[in-house]
This record gives structure tokens, sequence and C-alpha cells, in this order.
């Protein structure tokens, strides 16, 4: 987990932004990366998919359905640039994006990127059979830097 002082971009200012754990849940990203309009997106360090990363609502709210309509239409936008950055940075294939909230109740996106090249490209995340491992430290900084450096679409 990232401390809760470590800056990460915010692309309204281009500047350097604090993300702290939600004071409600405790819930917050490995690895920030942006501040967004309605939430903050940092990497899940998940080597099997390269990139992986958790958008989380900025408010606390436990299902998805309570989220009031116009702030849940800020984080789907949200969800899309995130998407969106990572086809076009990444040049992966497809974007898988879930929504659970069976582990961690505080709203937030999976978002998944997807290559021809995974284990088994047609189905399901959840069912790769591969064990989750983290990056290689230099994958992960890299990556890091990389997303960092840009503005999400």
């Amino acid at each position: 987990m990232s401390s809760a002082t470590e800056p990460f971009f915010d692309y309204r200012s281009a500047k350097p932004a604090s993300h702290a754990p939600c004071s409600r849940c405790g819930f917050e990203l490995w690895t920030p990366l942006w501040r967004l309009s309605a939430s903050s997106a940092g990497l899940y360090d998940d080597a099997r998919f390269a990139g992986r990363l958790i958008v989380s609502l900025g408010q606390h709210f436990d299902h998805l359905d309570d989220v009031p309509e116009d702030l849940l239409a800020r984080f789907m936008s949200d969800v899309s640039r995130a998407s969106r950055t990572l086809r076009l940075v990444l040049s992966v294939d497809r974007v898988n994006v879930a929504v659970l909230g069976n582990q961690e109740s505080h709203v937030h996106a999976h978002l998944i990127p997807r290559r021809r090249t995974d284990a088994d490209p047609t189905t399901a995340p959840w069912q790769d059979p591969r064990p989750r491992q983290r990056l290689a430290s230099h994958e992960h900084s890299e990556l890091v830097a990389l997303l960092r450096s840009v503005v999400p679409w």
C-alpha cells in the first residue's frame, strides 16, 4: 500500500497531490497515479495484467446504487478516461471494467488491460490460472513513471 502522503499527478493543476485512505473504511490505492474529477486512480500491482488500475470514488459509499446520480456520472467518466488512457498509452486490445465490492465495500472499479497474448484472452481475468504476482521492481517503476507522465484522456 502507498503511504498517505505519497504524491501523485493531479491532472487539473499539473501539480503533485496527496492521497489519503478513506476516513470511513480505510480503503486506499496501492500506488496512486492521478486525482480525477470524482475519484483517484492507482496502479494495482499484478504482473499478469501489467497496467491494471483501481479507480476509487473520492467519497465513501458502500454500494454503487447509493451514489448520487451526478457523482456517479462523474465517477463513470473518470473510469472511462482512465480506460481510454490505458488503451492508448499501453496499446492494449481491451480494458475489462469491474465494480464488485465483495471484499472492499468502498465503491471502486477495477480496470484490467487485456492483450491477445494473455494466457486466455477470451475469459474473465478472475479465471486466469496464473497466481497473482507483483511486477518486477524495475517494471513497476517504469510503468508508474509512464502513467504519471500522461494526462488521462
